[in-house]
Order: structure tokens, then C-alpha cells, then sequence
């Protein structure tokens, strides 16, 4: 961490108090913040704010294209501000007009180590993305969604004008954390998402899209409000431009997956919105006459990270093999430990048989000495001594298979069970045994 980066971190209260005192956030145009204060009365008519927005031929345009544009589906021409306004409403029209301060480029400064054109075609995709995705939920406004993604990042645009030096140095250790948020914490002591969250207050914009605003870089893995997680759905399915990294596959994957199942959207629909992106944020761009990369550089990008992709799939691939090795080598030896156990008790029953019949049989013959005959002796030794023989046998035998019991890897389980086919074995050995014994 360079060491500039801690010496004078600039404190939060100091950017909070900032933003409170400045009533002009960002390097706007005179008309822009002339109609942000105005909406921002209570007693602001149509007329009003129409003949303002009039003053400013470029955001006139700009308003009008986008009313006629496919992404309001209109049945007939808009012609006039006044109808414009009408149609779009007040907070539509408030966050369009912010929206030609963040697509002005005299607020970025030179080399900041992300593309201008980059971070515009990132902030129109993921605004592109959030309608997209009001509509497949069916949330009651998708032109929110869709303002509220092109507003997400005006705290990043307020770092970068305010910020330069500092933010170079953030975006730098954010890739070695692999968190902007983070690094912003650590160097300013707030975060664009907090930074943002004032702004839109301050500027008067509804408090659902303030709060997307300040939540959008949540992990999102408790339920939350609509707004929040199609934000947050839409980031995630976008190129992240200022790590220039793709998240942890399997990180990437859950959030999909978390987010979706909440709002209710299917795989089907979240191929049909990703493969539409970057069709439809080139041809939002040109519709406001904002320069975004073009189709090359992004398709370069994207093999990029298909390819990082790919390795990553391959890394978990032979991580989830080396792990399923292991769970089985460790599941075999527990069933080897429990065959043993078994198998050793079988056998202690059949060598505690064995000294039963020995102990008995002696017995008897002792008992034989006082009371029998020698003759009488004789006649039944042969019948005994076999007795004790089989059960030196059965001894031996089972003796030879505890010496065995390590190998198991080639013993037969009886019924795919953990009992060893011991009975059957020992039968054996005591066959083999008696055979040499003639």
C-alpha cells in the first residue's frame, strides 16, 4: 500500500458536509441545475419546468429522442417538452437530466485508469439492463429501474471530479482487493454508493432510488426491496470496469442465482436480457449521442473474459475431482475402519469358540483319569483329540486372517455391506488346514 494513500485520507464528514454545502455537485450545465432545483419545488408546474428544460436545445433533443425512442413504445410522436414531460413524469425527467451531466466529459479528468467510453457504455448497460429486468419481474416502473441504473455510479463520477489523485490510487489497490468499496473506505472513508445516496437526496429524487442507489454493491443475499435487487442483478450480469475482473465464478453464479429467484426471473429470461445487452446499449448511446466503445472493443473484451471464464470453470473443475478423490478415499477408509471392527469381533467369537472347545474337551479327559479305565480312556481319545484338533484348526485360521486384515482393498464385502465375508474364509482356511494335516 503506498504510503501517500494513508497519510491524508480525506474524512467522510468532511465529504458529507461538502455535499450538503455544494449546490453544484458536479461541472453541470447552467440549464441542467437550473431545472434540478426547480423540480425540486413543490410548486413547479409543466409549463414551468417545460419552458426550462426549452432553454437548452442539446437537453431538449436529447429528452424528445428518447420519449420517441422503441423504449417507451409510444403509439404516436412527441413533439413538445411540455408532452415529453407528460409522458415521462417528473422523476423520469429529473434523472434524464442528470443523466447528461454524467455523460459530460468535462467532468472526468485525464488518466484515471478507467476508458471514458468504457464507463459511459457501462453506466447505459446497466441502466439497459435494470428496465430489462423491471419488465421480466413486472415491477410497477421500470423507467425508475432503468434512471436508477444510470444513476448508480454519480458517486464514482463525484470521486473522479473531486477526487482525481486519490481515486487513481483507490482504483489501483481495488484491484489488488478486489473490492472498490474497500479501497474507497480506506482511502476517503466513504463510499461512491454513500456518496450517491446523498446526492439523490439532495437533489430530491424518490427514496426507492436512493436507497438502490446506496445498497446496489450489497452482497444481496437477504431478501430486499425490488428495486434493490434488480440493481444489484444488473450489475452482476455486466462487465465490471473498474476491476477489470469478473467476480469468483462460483461468487458470480450464487448472486445470479440468489437475486433471480427472488424477483422471479427464469434462466430463460436472463439469456434473453444478456444476449440483448450490448445490441440495445450501443443503440441507446447513439440515440443520446454518447460515445461508448465500439463493437470490437467490447467483443475483445468479452472473449477476454470468457476466457478467464473458462479457466476458472477448469480450476473448479479439477478442484471439485481433487475434492471428490478425497471425499471417497475418506469415506473407503471409514468403511474399512468399521470392517475391521467388525470383523474383529466376528473373529474374537470365533477364537473365544475355539478355547471353549479345547478348555471342555480337556476337561472331560481330566475328569476321565478318576473315574474311566484306561481302555475305557483310549476308546474315546481319538473322538477327543479331533475335537481339539478342529479347534486348533479354527484358531490358526483365524489367526492367519488378522494378519490379513490390513489388506483389505481386495476382500469381498458380503451384500456390498462394511461385514466381510468372514465365515466364508475362515471355513476355507480350515478346509486348506485339514487337508495338509493328512
Amino acid at each position: 500500500m503506498p504510503s501517500t494513500i494513508m497519510k491524508t485520507p480525506a474524512k467522510a464528514d468532511d465529504i458529507k458536509a461538502q455535499i450538503v454545502k455544494n449546490s453544484d455537485l458536479l461541472a453541470m450545465p447552467g440549464a441542467v441545475s437550473e431545472i434540478l432545483d426547480s423540480i425540486s419545488r413543490d410548486d413547479i408546474s409543466i409549463e414551468s419546468l417545460s419552458k426550462t428544460i426549452s432553454q437548452d436545445p442539446a437537453l431538449t433533443g436529447r429528452l424528445l429522442r428518447i420519449t420517441n425512442s422503441p423504449y417507451y413504445g409510444l403509439s404516436h410522436r412527441v413533439n413538445s417538452i411540455q408532452h415529453a414531460v407528460m409522458v415521462m413524469g417528473m422523476t423520469t425527467v429529473k434523472c434524464l437530466t442528470l443523466s447528461a451531466a454524467l455523460f459530460s466529459p468535462k467532468i472526468l479528468p485525464g488518466d484515471f485508469g478507467i476508458g471514458m467510453r468504457a464507463l459511459y457504455g457501462n453506466f447505459l448497460a446497466v441502466a439497459t439492463t435494470c428496465r430489462k429486468l423491471a419488465v421480466a419481474c413486472k415491477y410497477e416502473a421500470p423507467e425508475d429501474a432503468f434512471t436508477c441504473g444510470l444513476l448508480l455510479h454519480i458517486g464514482l463520477l463525484y470521486f473522479l471530479e473531486h477526487y482525481p489523485e486519490k481515486y487513481g490510487e483507490i482504483i489501483k489497490t481495488a484491484r489488488r482487493m478486489g473490492s472498490v468499496v474497500d479501497a474507497e473506505k480506506m482511502v476517503l472513508g466513504i463510499s461512491h454508493c454513500e456518496v450517491g445516496y446523498l446526492m439523490v437526496q439532495k437533489w430530491g429524487l424518490p427514496e426507492n432510488i436512493a436507497l438502490a442507489i446506496r445498497n446496489h454493491d450489497s452482497t444481496g443475499n437477504k431478501s430486499g426491496r425490488t428495486l434493490d435487487d434488480i440493481t444489484r442483478l444488473a450489475i452482476v450480469l455486466n462487465h465490471d470496469v473498474v476491476l477489470e475482473s469478473s467476480q469468483q465464478i462460483e461468487e458470480k453464479i450464487s448472486r445470479i442465482s440468489a437475486v433471480s429467484g427472488r424477483l422471479g426471473i427464469s434462466e430463460e429470461d436472463l439469456v434473453e436480457i444478456s444476449s440483448t445487452i450490448l445490441k440495445d446499449t450501443i443503440e441507446f448511446a447513439e440515440l443520446i449521442e454518447v460515445e461508448v466503445e465500439d463493437y470490437e472493443a467490447i467483443l475483445t473484451r468479452a472473449n477476454k473474459e470468457i476466457f478467464s471464464t473458462y479457466l476458472s470453470l477448469h480450476r473448479l473443475f479439477k478442484e471439485r475431482q481433487e475434492l471428490t478423490r478425497r471425499i471417497l478415499n475418506e469415506e473407503r477408509a471409514k468403511g474399512i475402519l468399521e470392517a475391521k471392527q467388525i470383523a474383529t469381533s466376528t473373529l474374537a467369537h470365533y477364537i473365544n469358540n475355539a478355547s471353549m472347545e479345547i478348555s471342555g474337551h480337556s476337561q472331560i479327559l481330566r475328569m476321565a483319569l478318576d473315574s474311566k479305565t484306561p481302555e475305557e480312556i483310549c476308546a474315546t481319545l481319538p473322538k477327543e483329540l479331533d475335537v481339539i484338533d478342529k479347534a486348533i484348526q479354527k484358531t490358526v485360521a483365524v489367526m492367519e486372517e488378522i494378519s490379513e486384515l490390513n489388506i483389505l482393498d481386495e476382500m469381498e464385502f458380503f451384500e456390498k455391506s462394511k461385514i466381510l465375508n468372514i465365515d466364508d474364509k475362515i471355513k476355507e482356511r480350515i478346509a486348506n488346514l485339514g487337508n495338509a494335516l493328512r
